[in-house]
Order: structure tokens, then C-alpha cells, then sequence
């Protein structure tokens, strides 16, 4: 974990709500100049804390109406490959490795029912997946992508 002081937890959030807030804006906010904003970015930047700047955009406008979750037991021989095949599945958004019945949790993100069903078919012949369930989801109720910092 990386030691995070008040400005830099300020400077986070302020970018989580807006990536593409200018560094003028962030130091104008903070009472800071522009500089202490880029070297603190940039030092965010090179300790992992911030991975990526992005867009986050809406599945259904962009042509992946249906959503789901993929529930995936693993032979334990085979789980460090097999895991590395689902997470590269382009359809799979989040992958968590898990506790409990299902050693992998995937949300993944498909155009229709029938791409979600090829889906879980190519998931059953990757080598040592044991089990898969799969549920299509019927509604968002929440997506949180920032940090209460």
C-alpha cells in the first residue's frame, strides 16, 4: 500500500470523477500550484496508484446488450492457466479469483443471448475447468468505478 496524504487523496478523487480535468483546475481547487498537481500525478502514476486514465462507456450503446456472470470451477492443477485464458477472454470485464463453490467470478459483457451461450461453451474446453454457471443479468442497478477516498 502507498501512503497517501490529504492533497493527494483530493487529487484522486478529483480525478475519478473527471480524468480529463485539466491541471489548472485541480491546483485552482486545491489552493496548490500546477506543478505540485503534475509531480503528484506523476508519482501516483509511478507507484501504481493511478494504472490508467479511461472512458467509461454505457455497454448497451456500444453493442453489448447483455451482461452476465460467469461462476467457473477449476481443477487446482490447472487453475493458474486457465484463469490467465478467462481473464484474456475479450467478453470479460472483471475476473476475481474467488472463495467458496466457484473459484473464478467473471462479469462479462456480450451482444446477445446467443454470443453469451458461445461463451460459456468456449470457456468449458478451456483445459481443467471443471464446472460453469452462468447467469445473464436482467437489469443495473449499480456500477461504481471510483474510490471513497
Amino acid at each position: 500500500m502507498v501512503a497517501l496524504d490529504d492533497k493527494d487523496k483530493q487529487i484522486l478523487n478529483l480525478l475519478q470523477k473527471n480524468a480529463r480535468i485539466s491541471y489548472t483546475s485541480i491546483a485552482d481547487k486545491l489552493g496548490i500550484s500546477e506543478a505540485t498537481v503534475r509531480y503528484r500525478v506523476k508519482n501516483l502514476q509511478d507507484n501504481g496508484v493511478i494504472t490508467k486514465f479511461t472512458a467509461l462507456l454505457n455497454p448497451k450503446k456500444v453493442g453489448f446488450s447483455t451482461n452476465g456472470i460467469l461462476m467457473v470451477k477449476i481443477a487446482p492443477e490447472h487453475f493458474e492457466e486457465a484463469s490467465k485464458q478467462i481473464s484474456e477472454l475479450p467478453e470479460a470485464y472483471h475476473v476475481f479469483q474467488n472463495t467458496g463453490e466457484h473459484d473464478i467470478l467473471a462479469v462479462v459483457h456480450a451482444r446477445d443471448l446467443e454470443h453469451l451461450s458461445d461463451l460459456r461453451k468456449r470457456v468449458e474446453l478451456i483445459q481443467g475447468v471443471r464446472d460453469v454457471s452462468l447467469s445473464a443479468t436482467t437489469r443495473l442497478i449499480k456500477i461504481k468505478t471510483s474510490f471513497d477516498l
